[in-house]
């Protein structure tokens, strides 16, 4: 093929294909060239949308807020609150430029980014909240408590098995969820959730899935315990002739056994008689020491204050370890559950009075 015809091909492909044109950084100018013939939004978007793909990963930012917005324009909320949660869900509502626009668009784009800016119910974060202190629990824990970082204020909704756990308002900063432990400490396996959030008529579904891995060590076997039966036969007899018998068998309990010491035949409402014989009654402290007493108390209040003030604040994690006793029949277990959050997708949504 002569360079000349080849030449030609290509221009006619830069022509006929925006796509070309895009990666060949014509978007921008092609863009700004349909909004100053006031072309309509539809067609803007579809010409958008269609090349999104191939624009590169400092321009999709700009891009999805673009398309959020001229889909509004064009009075379709679907698309563009599809678009507006993938500008803030993937890339945090950061990263946008429209300066190669028309002064008015570039005006109305930045006065719909501040709006969705203070509405947006953006999670900075979802995780456990673990108590300021380790303990040790003596069974499963009865609640797991969920930390709700938000960028702005929102309506919730968490459902677990088509049911709503809870429901209410996430204000602006840490917000706190407790549910219910038992249903996800039963065995291992993966649970899923879903977070609707609601600013006006958008609601942005997150899918969140909690990973259970649940562990046991018998530190305390059950003793084996002899059976205790008793069997019981009835008969029933003419002269020595037997018309009928019954028979059954009957499997007792082993009685419990406490040993208690002996009783040293005194006793007091106050508990154990004190040694010195005084009377719990009348004891007190001597006013020529009071104000001895009084800086020992002081100084103990103090102590506790700064002790207090030490304790670090409560934790956050996406991954934690749960260790509690239990008993089973094997004895006394010591069961180690760990449990994993992570958030694996979303879905924009519209809301009408029609939604569940």
């Amino acid at each position: 093929m002569k360079p000349r015809n080849w030449l030609f091909l290509v221009l006619i492909a830069f022509i006929l294909f925006p796509a070309a044109r895009m990666a060949a950084q014509d978007w921008k100018q092609d863009l700004a060239s349909l909004f100053l013939h006031n072309v309509a939004p539809a067609e803007i978007a579809s010409f958008l949308e269609t090349s999104f793909d191939s624009l590169s990963q400092e321009e999709k930012p700009a891009a999805s807020l673009i398309l959020a917005f001229t889909w509004q324009r064009a009075n379709n909320l679907s698309r563009s609150y599809s678009w507006l949660a993938r500008f803030f869900e993937d890339f945090r509502g950061e990263g946008v430029f429209f300066d190669f626009l028309p002064r008015i668009i570039q005006n109305e784009l930045w006065a719909y980014l501040r709006l969705w800016q203070s509405r947006y119910p953006l999670i900075n974060d979802l995780a456990f909240l673990l108590p300021a202190e380790a303990e040790t629990r003596l069974s499963p824990p009865d609640n797991l408590i969920l930390a709700v970082q938000m960028v702005n204020s929102a309506f919730f909704k968490l459902i677990f098995e088509d049911e709503t756990l809870k429901a209410g308002l996430l204000q602006k900063g840490l917000n706190t969820i407790s549910l219910d432990s038992s249903p996800f400490l039963r065995q291992s396996g993966a649970r899923t959730f879903y977070l609707e959030l609601k600013a006006d008529d958008f609601i942005i579904r997150r899918e969140i899935t909690l990973e259970v891995s649940l562990s046991s060590e018998v530190i305390l076997a059950s003793a084996p315990q002899a059976d205790i039966t008793r069997r019981y036969r009835v008969s029933l007899l003419l002269g020595d002739k037997l018309l009928a018998q019954s028979q059954s068998t009957f499997r007792l309990t082993p009685p419990v056994q406490v040993t208690l010491p002996p009783a040293d035949g005194r006793y007091s409402p106050y508990g154990p008689v004190h040694p010195s014989g005084r009377d719990p009654q009348n004891i007190g402290v001597s006013i020529l020491s009071l104000p001895a007493v009084i800086a020992d108390l002081i100084n103990e209040f103090k102590a506790k204050k700064e002790e207090k003030d030490r304790i670090p604040p409560p934790e956050i994690k996406r991954e934690i370890k749960l260790v509690y006793l239990n008993q089973t029949q094997r004895g006394l277990e010591k069961m180690t559950a760990d449990l994993k959050l992570e958030f694996k997708g979303y879905q924009a949504m519209v809301f009408s009075l029609s939604s569940p």
